[in-house]
Parts: C-alpha cells; sequence; structure tokens
C-alpha cells in the first residue's frame, strides 16, 4: 500500500510551525509506517518553510521508527531550499539515533 500525502493542501505554502508539523506527523504518518510499503511526503506548492517546521516532520519520524522508515519515505515535490531543509533533517535524526547529538 502507498500512502502519499499533499503537504501544501494539508498544512499550507508558508510551513513555521515545528508543533504543527509534530502533530501532522503524529497523527497522519506514524500510524501507517507499519501498514504502508512507501510514504510519499509532497512538498509540491510548498513555497517556504524553515527548519522548525521540517524538522518537527521529519526528525522525529526518524526517532520514532529508527533508520529503516527512511527505506519507505519518498520526499517529493521539493524546490531547492526544500532540499536543503529536508535533507538537513534527514541529518540530524541521522545523528540523533546514532548519539552523535543530544536529544
Amino acid at each position: 500500500m502507498k500512502l502519499e500525502l499533499p503537504i501544501a493542501a494539508d498544512l499550507g505554502t508558508h510551513l513555521a510551525d515545528g508543533a504543527a508539523a509534530a502533530e501532522y506527523r503524529r497523527g497522519r504518518i506514524d500510524p501507517y509506517v507499519g501498514l504502508c510499503d512507501e510514504i510519499v511526503l509532497n512538498f509540491t506548492g510548498v513555497r517556504t518553510a524553515n527548519s522548525s517546521f521540517v524538522n518537527g516532520l521529519i526528525v522525529g519520524l526518524i526517532e520514532q521508527h529508527s533508520v529503516t522508515v527512511l527505506k519507505r519515505v519518498t520526499f517529493k515535490g521539493c524546490n531547492p531550499v526544500m532540499q536543503v531543509l529536508v535533507q538537513a533533517a534527514v541529518d540530524l535524526g541521522l545523528a540523533k539515533i546514532d548519539g552523535r547529538v543530544d536529544a
């Protein structure tokens, strides 16, 4: 089963609330990690975001489900700024589970 989440449609095109991102992850992503072979986070239409939002969405996902979740998650429609933020969040999540960064 594949789950594709339209981030802009669900949360807007300007994303800056880390708490909202964490709540979205807990409600819309976490319950499906064990059920879906592929989870697509579709950022098409997202114009701006900050690290608080992206970290709230991605770092928590990695911390909650370990590095293996990255085998099932795809990041789609990322503009160049979103690409940098997503990569930084993935790197931070990996550093946290490796113990290189305190939680």
